[in-house]
Parts: structure tokens; C-alpha cells; sequence
């Protein structure tokens, strides 16, 4: 919220608890009309028509560069675990301003299921989302692992799902919020500390044998 806030000229914390209110709104997609987002912002700031055009094209700017720019490693992350026969699938609790350009990243086609909480109608860590993704992959919780950054309560979701396995991969946290690294590492089975190291979990489980996160 700071570069929206900087961007209006309002008062970043009363910008910052209204978004925290409407956020779960928004993300749930019980938000009414085609730009929620902005219909928000026109709410609660006296923005210009001018500023609020301003402020959409940055937030969309902002997510457009990291969709069609991932790191390589998350490329080459989800390319060597297709090419291991695996179902992949992304459970994300987002809104449609941030995900436009989803179409043309290089990460979509490589995943087999997309499960958007504003189109699905159910944010982690509820249980809906976990089973949404799963009945879409056409995979049962027992016989999949679920991968993620520990936001949104999201690994004691996966957990209370059913998942074979609960894996955290700390770089995003070790980078945002440090001292939540404890309290994440015990929510799963194992810890890597980023993406690709998800491919040597994948081969030592396949080998039966140790990994050491």
C-alpha cells in the first residue's frame, strides 16, 4: 500500500487498515462490480478520475512484471517437475487486477490447474480452496504434496486438508518476516530454503530415500 498511498497523496495507515478490511472481500470475490479495486479506492480517497487511472495502470504495471518476468528458477522449477510426470496445480489468494497478465506468463503453461481466489469463491487456508484444487487436478490429498510460503495460514490449511505432505519454502519469508520462520517451519513436514530445491524433495522421495531441508 505504500507506493498507492505515496501515489494519492493519502495517509498510508488509514489507507493500509481500509485495505484490510475490504482485502478479504475483494479476495473471496464478493466484491460487487467489474473493478472492484477501484471502486474501492474511489471510496475511501478523493482521488481524481485522472489519479485513480494512474493508480490501476501501477498496480497492474506492478504484477505485469513479475508475471511475465518469474525468476528462471521457478521456470525451470515447474519445467523438471512436468518433465517428472507430476500434476501441478496453483491455489492463490489474489484478485483480478493483479492477475491480467497471467495469461501471457511463461508460467502458466506450465501448470495443469489455476485456482484463483476470486473466481473460486474460497481463500486459504479454508478447506473449499484446498478441495477445489485437488478435485480440478483430479488428485486425492493423500497422494499429493502442497508447496508454499507459509502466507494466508496457508500450510496448517494444507495440513488439515489431507495433503501427504506439507512443504515450506522459506525464501519468501526468510526475506518479508524472518521471525515467522519458526512458527512456519512447524506447520510443515520439511523446509527448503526456495523453489528448486522442491525438485531434489522430489528425487529423494522417488529414491526413498533422506532429504535434508
Amino acid at each position: 500500500m505504500r507506493w498507492l498511498a505515496e501515489m494519492l497523496g493519502v495517509d498510508r495507515a488509514a489507507l493500509k487498515a481500509s485495505w484490510n478490511e475490504f482485502e478479504p472481500v475483494l479476495e473471496s470475490g464478493r466484491a460487487p462490480g467489474p473493478d472492484p479495486e477501484i471502486t474501492w479506492l474511489r471510496a475511501v480517497t478523493n482521488a481524481s478520475e485522472a489519479d485513480l487511472a494512474r493508480a490501476e495502470a501501477g498496480w497492474d504495471r506492478d504484477r505485469r512484471e513479475a508475471l511475465l518476468n518469474p525468476p528462471p528458477s521457478s521456470v525451470a522449477t515447474l519445467t523438471a517437475l512436468r518433465e517428472r510426470g507430476l500434476k501441478l496445480g496453483v491455489l492463490s489468494n489474489t484478485h483480478a487486477l493483479e492477475l491480467r497478465a497471467w495469461p501471457e506468463s511463461p508460467l502458466a503453461p506450465l501448470v495443469d490447474v489455476v485456482a484463483l481466489s476470486h473466481e473460486i469463491g474460497h481463500c486459504k487456508p479454508d478447506r473449499e480452496a484446498y478441495d477445489h484444487v485437488l478435485e480440478r487436478l483430479g488428485v486425492a490429498a493423500r497422494s499429493a504434496t502442497y508447496v508454499g510460503d507459509g502466507s494466508n495460514n496457508e500450510l496448517a490449511g494444507a495440513r488439515a486438508a489431507g495433503f501427504a505432505q506439507v512443504v515450506l519454502a522459506e525464501q519468501a519469508a526468510a526475506a518479508a518476516a524472518p521471525g515467522t520462520l519458526p512458527r512456519l517451519r512447524a506447520q510443515a513436514d520439511v523446509a527448503v530454503d526456495s523453489l528448486p530445491d522442491v525438485v531434489t524433495l522430489v528425487r529423494a522421495r522417488r529414491a526413498g530415500g533422506p532429504f535434508r531441508g
